[in-house]
């Protein structure tokens, strides 16, 4: 029994030390409460931050209608999704040939990613240094011309 009540009051003096409650308020069942009810708001502010976070950082696939308080986001078919893979297919995975070549590095974990998207969405042929090049080539066709008026600034 005495060992029984040392270890609840190590456990007391743990929450209060990693909680902000003393040991001799936790007794108290207001203070409980009010230390479950300031949890519970916490935890409602971390969610709350955590789904604005969400949605600052979210590519929906097609443009999601924004409101005050909700946001509706609407189902892509089957159809369209493959519709999309193959438009995808054809700017990025198509096997490209490459002559008078330079070596560009990548860190391991965004070549395993992008190596990883080549075996399983590219044909035959597909390969790392042609997705590489594919996007490269679209990024700086698509800001060209942006690219060139920032040079010049």
């Amino acid at each position: 029994m005495k060992k029984e009540r040392r270890n609840i009051e190590e456990i007391d003096r743990f929450i209060g030390e990693t909680f902000g409650v003393s040991p001799a308020k936790s007794s108290n069942g207001q203070t409980a409460a009010e230390f479950r009810a300031r949890r519970m708001k916490n935890i409602q502010e971390q969610k709350q931050q955590e789904t604005e976070h969400a949605i600052e950082h979210a590519t929906p696939s097609e443009p999601v209608l924004h409101t005050e308080h909700a946001t509706i986001q609407r189902r892509i078919s089957a159809k369209m999704r493959k519709e999309t893979l193959e438009a995808y297919k054809q700017a990025f995975l198509i096997p490209t040939k490459l002559s008078e070549r330079k070596a560009v590095y990548l860190s391991r974990e965004t070549q395993e990613r992008a190596d990883f998207i080549v075996r399983r969405l590219g044909d035959r042929g597909s390969n790392l240094s042609s997705f590489v090049e594919n996007i490269v080539r679209i990024h700086l066709e698509e800001y060209g011309e942006d690219i060139e008026k920032w040079r010049k600034l």
